[in-house]
């Protein structure tokens, strides 16, 4: 380690050697402290840094993503460290083996961004690349986010039941009776699928059901329990209808402990898809479900606060956004009432 020195100030000063500039001349870093002490440990941490940062600089993209996600192992839930390991295996082949250095001083991310946009969502590219800043970051590389162009966000609706396919999916789901409790409480209850996972048998009380934590899919794809669902509104009470009910407590009598439905959020989506395909039905998701039910209660003019506080919607710029659906059926009937109206004063 370099030693410090007195000057004739009464400072002490210790030089630190950076390398040649382009004459060949060597060139020196120095510190000055009040103390000697001081002056060289201020040296000895300019050294520490610069080495660490020369490491950083040649640490490959995999390499330091695997850091940045141990190092936010025990702080993020394990939905997002399993979203980190599937952007991992599958966003960046461009990236993967390059080091961070190169990184940032070349178009590589822009390229990856490019080719993932052939294949992937707004939502999704967004997401690829804050992951990207987020390991750069942790690593001291600070992004320019102005500098790299995404996708423009895309409006895509989803796919929603029709009162009418809400009606079909109640009767079909007779035929399915081990995913019709799980399917309804989406449809009725408006319940995640991670929320449904979560049920105990003293969870349920007659027609209350208690909505608490959600069992989600970690990296390794094993449903894990976390004790806090996506929102603070998320854990609630929820009133369910009687048939529902029923078959709830008649589920609780047969299962005294532990998960109340031993299918996986996967299992339910799988065979639900199936028995809408039997019955020439769309595709919906379980999700799907939690969109209709929010339609349903709007139709039937339900305050936002309410559809909010049975949907467990922390804002209700998700709901206006997204869940407040119209039913076609109903769209047109309205518009029609309308074009009648015009017509008749049109004709006076």
């Amino acid at each position: 380690m370099a030693k410090a020195k007195k000057l004739h100030s009464g400072n002490w000063r210790t030089l630190v050697y950076t390398g040649n500039d382009r004459n060949g001349k060597r060139q020196y870093k120095s510190f000055t402290a009040p103390t000697k002490k001081a002056a060289e440990y201020a040296a000895a941490e300019y050294v520490l840094n610069r080495k660490m940062d020369n490491q950083a600089e040649n640490l490959s993209f995999q390499k330091a993503s695997d850091r940045y996600i141990e190092s936010k192992s025990n702080l993020l839930s394990p939905s997002t460290l399993r979203g980190y390991r599937i952007m991992q295996r599958n966003a960046y082949p461009l990236l993967l083996d390059q080091p961070l250095g190169k990184l940032a001083v070349n178009d590589l991310i822009q390229r990856q961004m490019n080719e993932n946009a052939a294949v992937y969502s707004a939502k999704s590219l967004l997401n690829q690349f804050g992951f990207i800043t987020a390991v750069m970051r942790y690593f001291k590389y600070n992004i320019d986010s102005k500098g790299i162009t995404l996708k423009p966000p895309e409006d895509r609706p989803i796919l929603v039941p029709t009162k009418r396919d809400a009606e079909q999916i109640v009767k079909l789901l007779q035929q399915a009776p081990e995913i019709e409790c799980q399917v309804l409480l989406a449809l009725t209850c408006s319940l995640r699928q991670s929320e449904i996972a979560a049920i105990t048998p003293f969870d349920v009380n007659g027609r209350v059901i208690r909505v608490h934590g959600a069992r989600i899919p970690n990296e390794n794809n094993k449903l894990v329990y976390k004790e806090t669902n996506k929102s603070k509104a998320g854990t609630r009470t929820v009133i369910m209808p009687d048939y529902l009910a029923a078959k709830m407590v008649r589920r609780c009598l047969e299962i005294k402990e532990g998960w109340l439905f031993h299918t996986t959020p996967g299992q339910v989506l799988y065979r639900f898809k199936k028995l809408l395909k039997a019955n020439k039905m769309p595709l919906y998701t379980i999700h799907s479900l939690r969109h209709c039910f929010a339609a349903i209660m709007h139709a039937q003019h339900v305050p936002d606060k309410y559809v909010m506080e049975m949907g467990g919607w922390s804002s209700d710029y998700v709901l206006k956004k997204v869940y407040q659906y119209t039913f076609a059926e109903e769209a047109a009937k309205a518009k029609k009432e309308a074009n009648d109206y015009f017509d008749g004063l049109l004709k006076k």
